[in-house]
């Protein structure tokens, strides 16, 4: 049965969003974001404004682009190219959201998805530190426009209910920001959203993902792929970045994680559903990829969520 692996993905990715700010900025102004384990990304609504970080040409983003930060690297967001930049809290516990008659504002919409990184990191890989869909870019994908729309609407005009529907506005939002991404992705060789259009290896991944805990080899994987087994591991870990069985382990311990998080399922049963035999080798896989036991993560994700 086929599986869409980008919809699965997502699914055990479980995203969740923080507005970091939603401001109306007069000029001169600059805010400062701190490296973070999230994919950051800015919205603005109105004017114009610079996005800089260390290692990438700097972005000058305009009313109704979108500026994506992947690897949640420190960056500055300024009204001019070389303007000074303060820590964000600092520059909005001083500043007035209204800016003088006349004088030029830039509205921000400064948001952070959290994720698991680790099992993320296969998409991550492969995006740049920056990247920037344009007003054009946002206009031409009816769906992504739409829902940036709604976004901002319902942060404009809050009501009743407003902040479980932005939660999920924001989930769909990503789904939209990487489907774009990936229609745009010609020019990148390599990488897991390019993999999902090569049909050899979505074959492969599809079945990974529909069953995760068969005893899949690279012999069998490049049977589902119809390629041969050396065909196989070199194209999957070319574009992939990594072989074939690390990228299932990857995925095990990431249906694994959201297990544990999650549901009351024992040890054993989680080892069960994710292809191991024995609450020990589960528990020896898990701990080598998360650095902790399945049960100390499971304690610190009961704590996190009280």
């Amino acid at each position: 049965m086929a599986i869409d692996v980008l919809t699965d993905w997502c699914r055990v990715l479980s995203t969740k969003v923080v507005v970091l700010a939603r401001s109306r900025l007069p000029a001169p102004w600059g805010m400062r974001l701190d490296a973070r384990s999230q994919v950051v990304f800015h919205i603005v609504t109105e004017g114009s404004c610079w996005l800089r970080c260390d290692g990438a040409t700097p972005l000058q983003l305009h009313q109704g682009d979108l500026g994506l930060v992947p690897q949640g690297m420190a960056h500055e967001l300024v009204h001019a190219r070389n303007g000074r930049a303060e820590p964000l809290d600092r520059l909005l516990a001083r500043r007035t959201l209204a800016a003088p008659p006349g004088g030029p504002a830039t509205t921000v919409v400064c948001g952070a998805y959290s994720l698991d990184l680790q099992l993320a990191e296969p998409m991550l890989r492969g995006l740049p530190p920056l990247v920037h869909f344009s007003a054009a870019t946002v206009r031409a994908s009816p769906s992504l426009s739409a829902v940036m729309s709604l976004v901002t609407a319902e942060l404009d005009r809050p009501s009743p209910g407003g902040e479980v529907l932005v939660q999920h506005l924001f989930d769909a939002l990503f789904l939209y920001i990487l489907r774009a991404w990936a229609d745009g992705v010609g020019a990148t060789p390599s990488g897991w959203l390019p993999a999902l259009k090569d049909a050899a290896l979505s074959r492969a991944l599809g079945s990974m993902h529909a069953d995760p805990a068969a005893p899949w080899t690279v012999e069998t994987l490049a049977r589902e792929a119809g390629l041969s087994r050396a065909a196989f591991a070199r194209r999957f870990t070319a574009e992939l970045g990594e072989p074939p069985l690390a990228y299932l382990t990857r995925w095990r311990m990431g249906l694994a994680a959201r297990l544990l998080r999650q549901s009351d399922a024992s040890l054993a049963e989680v080892a069960r559903r994710v292809g191991y035999e024995s609450e020990f080798a589960f528990s020896r896989a898990f701990k080598r990829s998360r650095g902790m036991a399945p049960t100390s993560f499971r304690r610190g994700g009961v704590a996190a969520a009280g």
